[in-house]
């Protein structure tokens, strides 16, 4: 418990000193490590032996910076997918699972340096900030109040601590983005509200994956946090939940 908090917080503070500096290359930089880390460790939960599948996903990660708008974007998602399925069908693939890390994490983590490419740095740290207190109050909440069981997939998760979660999650991430980010009240609680709920099935979708092929963790990168998917399960469903509100 007390190295998941010194880690924790050293996670935080190194993300705050990123995000002060905020130099696009650099977290540019970052974020493709970030995709290549998350993608190599999503293949032991999909079972999939092909590591060179991430160089695919970088090609097409590299072509992000050079974009204009946010709809090229979803363009370039699609373009990736087709290709992918394309090539699956071209070469009479037995293996349909290799499009699936194309669909998680890559899709998202596209769209968390779309939104940061688009939208500033702020919104970034509105997602990132609001899904760390939402985890924290949930994880509070549920060991001192929690009684009855969310799901069978993550069987620790109480729906008093899912409950928790989302309303410390949505009261913070709603003060965070009314002072820091261009919005206006009402849309900075309705996303950071959905913000939280999505958090909430992002972690529970990690859960059942890693329930699937009997894995505790998704990596041992961050030590008791596990690996970059234990950590960031949350944000790939939430960067979801800021499109719908902010697009």
């Amino acid at each position: 418990m007390k190295n998941r908090i010194i880690i924790g917080l050293l996670l935080f503070v190194l993300f705050l000193g990123i995000a002060l500096l905020d130099i696009f290359w650099l977290n540019f930089l970052i974020f493709g490590i970030i995709l290549a880390t998350a993608f190599l460790e999503s293949l032991k939960l999909y079972k999939i032996e092909q590591k060179n599948l991430v160089f695919i996903a970088l090609v097409f990660y590299g072509i992000l910076p050079f974009l204009q708008g946010i709809n090229d974007i979803f363009k370039v998602i699609l373009l990736n997918l087709i290709i992918i399925s394309s090539i699956l069908a071209y070469t009479k693939s037995d293996n349909m699972k290799l499009i699936l890390p194309f669909l998680y994490p890559t899709v998202p983590i596209f769209m968390m340096f779309a939104l940061y490419q688009n939208y500033g740095i702020e919104c970034l740290f509105w997602l990132i900030f609001t899904i760390i207190i939402s985890d924290t109050a949930a994880y509070f909440v549920g060991k001192y109040l929690g009684r009855h069981p969310f799901s069978a997939s993550s069987p620790n998760k109480t729906i008093e601590g899912v409950i928790g979660g989302v309303v410390f999650g949505s009261v913070f991430g709603t003060v965070f983005a009314f002072i820091f980010v261009d919005v206006g009240y009402f849309m900075a609680a309705s996303c950071s509200i959905l913000l939280t709920i999505f958090g909430v099935f992002g972690d529970l979708f990690e859960s059942y994956l890693k329930r699937r092929v009997d894995i505790k963790d998704s990596g041992a990168l961050l030590g008791a946090h596990g690996g970059i998917l234990d950590r960031m399960d949350g944000y790939l469903f939430g960067v979801v939940a800021m499109f719908l509100v902010l697009a």
